[in-house]
């Protein structure tokens, strides 16, 4: 799901998430997921966004945030009974996925340019 988050001053920050919580942790504070939020392409071949405005507690497009909040006020109260925890989407659990992703992508890559860095350092300077 692509996560686009716009800014009061007039910009745009897009994450890729796979959100699976029911809240989304952004800076300036959470933002319940409804379910008339995600917005998808008719044939679904793209992947889902999620549009969500700095200031405002419902994402872009939501018109049930009345009874979505009700319904997550009751879930966490369910939740406090059952001494359990909020299913939050953090910031920062989600760049860690992403820098995880990226280093998978990208980990040959630098392992190879490593190697010619090694062999080329190697037969300029006359070996180790």
């Amino acid at each position: 799901m692509k996560l686009i988050y716009l800014t009061v001053d007039g910009r745009a920050r897009i994450e890729s998430a796979n959100i699976r919580a029911r809240m989304v942790e952004e800076p300036d504070g959470y933002h319940p997921l409804t379910n008339d939020s995600v917005w998808q392409d008719s044939k679904r071949r793209r992947e889902p966004v999620l549009v969500l405005t700095e200031g405002v507690l419902g994402p872009y497009g939501s018109s049930m945030a009345e009874e979505d909040i009700l319904h997550l006020l009751f879930d966490i109260d369910l939740a406090e009974r059952a001494f359990k925890l909020q299913s939050v989407s953090k910031m920062w659990q989600r760049s860690i996925a992403a820098a995880i992703a990226w280093l998978g992508k990208s980990l040959p890559y630098l392992f190879i340019i490593a190697i010619i860095a090694y062999s080329v350092y190697t037969s300029f300077f006359g070996g180790v």
